[in-house]
């Protein structure tokens, strides 16, 4: 029986990947549809005890590279054992009618108002004219 879409899902799927049901099993997936091959992954994050298990699995997976803290990040195959850090998060290809090696939740950073705009930031006068006049200089 199909499991109901995760609640964090819109969280792991807001950019590059899409939330959809898979064709074969009808369990929801993280559909990466950039390129000519589109990669289905499990939903789950696996961290480093994980990765172990996925490796002695044989199953496939792409690391999740943070951008930030805005939330963006991207997706990197690892080469071997490049690309491999203990620390870092990990999404698994999809097999359909297997097991998900993990269902971990995604959890997005979180910023403060602190971390967004530091307010005393102090500028000089000379340092306020050379950008009122390169701002004013025609392109």
């Amino acid at each position: 029986m199909p499991r109901r879409k995760p609640p964090w899902l819109k969280h792991l799927c807001a950019g590059r990947l899409k939330a959809r049901k898979c064709e074969g099993c009808r369990e929801w997936v993280a559909v990466d549809e950039q390129g000519s091959v589109w990669e289905k992954y499990d939903p789950g994050i696996l961290d480093a005890h994980d990765l172990a298990t996925a490796i002695i699995l044989k199953r496939g997976f792409t690391r999740i590279i943070r951008h930030g803290a805005g939330g963006l990040f991207s997706l990197q195959d690892p080469c071997g054992a490049r690309g491999i850090d203990p620390d870092g998060e990990y999404l698994a290809i999809h097999q359909c009618h297997r097991i998900p090696i993990s269902v971990k939740p995604f959890k997005p950073p979180r910023r403060r108002a602190a971390e967004r705009w530091n307010p005393n930031i102090r500028l000089s006068d000379e340092e306020v004219r050379l950008f009122t006049r390169l701002w004013r200089r025609p392109l």
